[in-house]
């Protein structure tokens, strides 16, 4: 029923009403009410609605003049509500027409059901509608609180949370023209419910926990899981019934709960089992005299294949074990011989209470016992020219350091008989080894088990093993816990592709020793000075005379390239640029072992000590030699060098 009689004219309704008809218009749904005047009156289509909105010609608004143009034709209330009832302009209409009742018409859970289920990620949907005149304004509500833009009569929202999970409904309202509700009614309500989800571990146990004798242990486990997980926590495979949170914790700690602790976490859909946590009493920490490493790097092989990483993998180790203290030696492609000799003077000073560390990185083979090839190998090679590790553990042992660790980063696979008979033939020697106290604190760390190759990395810079063994070098952790947790990290490099490199160690600790352990603070012992005296390399500038010219220059000896001992830079500097210097040997080498650089006057000298004799430096102008002179370059390398 409209307020006004059906028949009235609309330029006789009130001016209020007329004006708030404009308003209305104005603000929406002018253009659609004009367009179904043209089509049930029959005026012509598109030129004519926008000449409504001809602002160039007319001072009125479109609404106004869509009004004027119904007024001409006589058009009543009766028509302009029918217009406006086919065009769903409802609030125009409840201008004139007396208010409706407010009725939702479909419920949100019009299905029956008081509960939704949607997973994460999905859309959620509701509806809810409602009939009356002024028409209802839909508002969303999610706990009682208004979703921002959820304004219409259907609710759509995407679940990326727990959190929105709850009762939703909405509030349908009816407002006057002037702002006034009317009427206000609330839909039954909808509670949402998100799927299970699975459990995934976003934070381990930690690794390795130490705790004091009557401490408390705290290990956490922290997952993403909907709806909250359970949580059981195991230590040594035994259930620990009392401990049901993300958070294991033991009060008054003592020697029986030592173990490795992990957590069963599970839900409704799915179950993890977090990483173990190995846990131990934390004992008074260790001391050494000194840190001492032995590091060799065989790259270059005479008869062998030529290998591409153990210079970096020195390099990178010898680096980290400086951070940690150690007095670090790095010797780069050694002999037979060499390596034996670096291996005694590497012995002698390992005395009571220091800490040792020989590394090898090269080629290498396991008959029996691990061998450790130097550069001069012969192709088809022997035992005995070859290093087993027991010679090495001989010389060491019984000067009983506090710790020895002993890594061999090499191939660990057996000579093909049918490529060398003769080494399967050849009777072994037994080396017998043993500590004068019989605690031998050692270490022995290998970069593949048993019948299995190493690997050198070609798209890195350093092999497999020292890439893994570097994150863990300088942690503080136990020493034996750095192998096993490089282990871990090559395994899960490893994960998905064929395993054919697999660390191993094995142990005889003693005590709870740690790499990163401090030295003895106050005067330095014997052994470190005697250390520095034989390894330190400084620069030292030589003048030289050539008396056959009358010209004078000088050399400067230099280390080639740090840390490796065993190279050394000589530049000839003070040299007029029409003359050029040149080195040779006096006594010819079997391997030659003297190189010129293309930097003008520069020469690299690759394990100085062998050189049999001095060094013959001549100068030439224009290709003829115009003096020479005699250098015995041994005088002035370390020490070391000199014994090796």
């Amino acid at each position: 029923m409209y307020k006004f009689d059906e028949e009235l004219e609309l330029v006789c309704l009130p001016a209020v009403i007329y004006k708030q008809l404009v308003d209305e218009l104005n603000d929406y749904g002018w253009n659609v009410l004009a367009e179904q005047v043209s089509q049930q009156l029959g005026f012509i289509g598109c030129s004519w609605i926008k000449s409504l909105d001809d602002k160039m010609n007319s001072k009125s608004s479109p609404a106004e003049n869509l009004l004027d143009e119904l007024n001409i034709r006589m058009c009543t209330v009766r028509t302009l509500g029918k217009l406006l009832e086919n065009c769903k302009l409802l609030r125009a209409l409840s201008i004139i027409h007396e208010p409706q009742a407010l009725v939702i018409t479909r419920q949100p859970n019009s299905n029956e059901t008081d509960e939704v289920r949607v997973a994460l990620g999905k859309c959620f949907k509701l509806k809810c509608q409602a009939t009356g005149l002024p028409p209802p304004v839909y508002a969303w509500y999610h706990e009682n609180l208004p979703l921002e833009g959820q304004n219409k009569d259907e609710l759509s929202i995407i679940i990326n949370s727990t959190d929105q999970e709850g009762e939703y409904k909405c509030q349908v309202t009816q407002i006057s023209s002037d702002e006034l509700i009317i009427d206000q009614l609330t839909s039954n309500p909808v509670c949402l419910k998100i799927k299970s989800t699975p459990v995934v571990i976003t934070k381990q146990p930690l690794p390795m926990v130490e705790v004091h004798i009557n401490g408390t242990l705290r290990l956490s486990c922290l997952v993403d899981s909907h709806p909250a997980p359970n949580y059981r926590w195991f230590h040594d495979n035994t259930h620990l019934k009392m401990q049901k949170s993300h958070e294991l914790v033991i009060e008054k700690f003592e020697a029986q709960h030592e173990g490795k602790y992990y957590c069963h976490i599970f839900n409704d859909i799915s179950e993890v089992y977090s990483e173990k946590s190995n846990v131990i009493i934390q004992l008074p920490r260790e001391k050494a005299v000194a840190k001492i490493a032995l590091l060799i790097a065989n790259e270059n092989y005479y008869y062998q294949e030529k290998l591409k990483t153990p210079q970096k993998d020195v390099a990178k180790l010898g680096q980290l074990l400086e951070q940690i203290g150690f007095q670090v030696i790095c010797l780069l492609n050694l002999t037979t011989s060499q390596m034996k000799n670096a291996m005694k003077i590497f012995s002698s000073l390992l005395c009571d209470g220091v800490y040792g560390l020989f590394y090898f990185a090269g080629h290498g083979f396991k008959m029996q016992e691990s061998y450790m090839l130097a550069v001069d190998a012969p192709n088809n090679f022997l035992r005995t020219d070859a290093i087993c590790e027991s010679e090495l553990l001989a010389m060491i042992l019984p000067k009983d350091p506090a710790l020895l660790v002993v890594i061999l980063d090499t191939c660990q696979t057996v000579p093909p008989k049918e490529l060398n008979p003769e080494i399967h033939r050849e009777i072994p020697k037994v080396n017998e080894y043993r500590s004068n106290k019989n605690l031998r604190n050692l270490i022995q760390a290998y970069s593949t088990s048993s019948h299995r190759p190493s690997y050198e990395r070609l798209s890195t810079n350093c092999g497999l093993y020292i890439t893994h063994l570097s994150k863990f070098i300088t942690r503080d952790i136990p020493v034996q816990k750095v192998f096993e947790e490089t282990g871990k990290s090559i395994d899960i490099w490893f994960e998905g592709k064929e395993r054919n490199q697999i660390p191993m160690f094995a142990l005889t600790v003693t005590k709870p020793y740690r790499l990163i352990d401090a030295i003895y603070a106050g005067k330095p012992s014997d052994v470190i000075n005697y250390l520095e005296t034989i390894t330190t390399f400084p620069n030292k500038i030589i003048d030289l005379n050539f008396k056959q010219s009358g010209i004078n220059c000088q050399l400067v000896i230099t280390q080639l390239m740090k840390p490796y001992l065993n190279f050394v830079k000589l530049t000839l500097i003070g040299l007029n640029d029409d003359v050029t210097g040149n080195l040779y040997h006096s006594v010819k080498l079997e391997k030659n072992n003297l190189y010129r650089c293309s930097q003008k006057n520069e020469f690299h000298l690759h394990n100085p000590q062998i050189n049999k004799g001095p060094i013959v430096i001549s100068i030439e102008r224009c290709g003829y030699s115009i003096g020479a002179t005699l250098f015995q370059v041994s005088d002035h390398i370390p020490l070391l060098l000199r014994n090796l």
